[in-house]
């Protein structure tokens, strides 16, 4: 059986100076307590440091994490653009739909065309009605 100052993991450091023990066990406490005091501002540096690593992992994990959420928000956005611009190259060009609307050019829109009824005087006089186009 191994002695207490043997088995416990302060003394396993370099700066612990083996203790011998006597009957009573005091020595061994003390030594125990020295040694505890000592390693107190190792503990809180070894702390500290464990910490900040894990504090920077987070933070970089965090940003990692997103960044991929940022892509994939910027990859929605870019395909519902491109789906928009998809659909605008397949409409209609501007002379397209003038012609559609106005039934063939703009300028002609107001005059007669062969079918329209004219009544008596203007049918004498207008005898040359602008054909009418259709469009498809």
């Amino acid at each position: 059986m191994s002695t207490p100052h043997t088995t416990h993991p302060i003394f396993t450091t370099s700066t612990c100076v083996p203790v011998t023990c006597c009957d009573s066990g005091a020595p061994i406490r003390y030594a125990l307590a020295a040694a505890l005091v000592a390693d107190l501002d190792d503990q809180h540096r070894r702390e500290r440091q464990a910490y900040e690593q894990g504090y920077r992992d987070g933070h970089r994990s965090g940003w990692e994490i997103g960044y991929g959420y940022a892509h994939q928000e910027m990859a929605g956005h870019w395909e519902a653009l491109a789906a928009q611009i998809r659909n605008l190259s397949r409409s209609r060009t501007h002379a397209e739909l003038e012609t559609r609307r106005w039934d063939g050019r703009r300028e002609d829109f107001g005059r007669p065309r062969p079918g329209d009824r004219q009544g008596r005087r203007l049918a004498a006089t207008n005898t040359t009605a602008i054909p009418r186009r259709r469009s498809a």
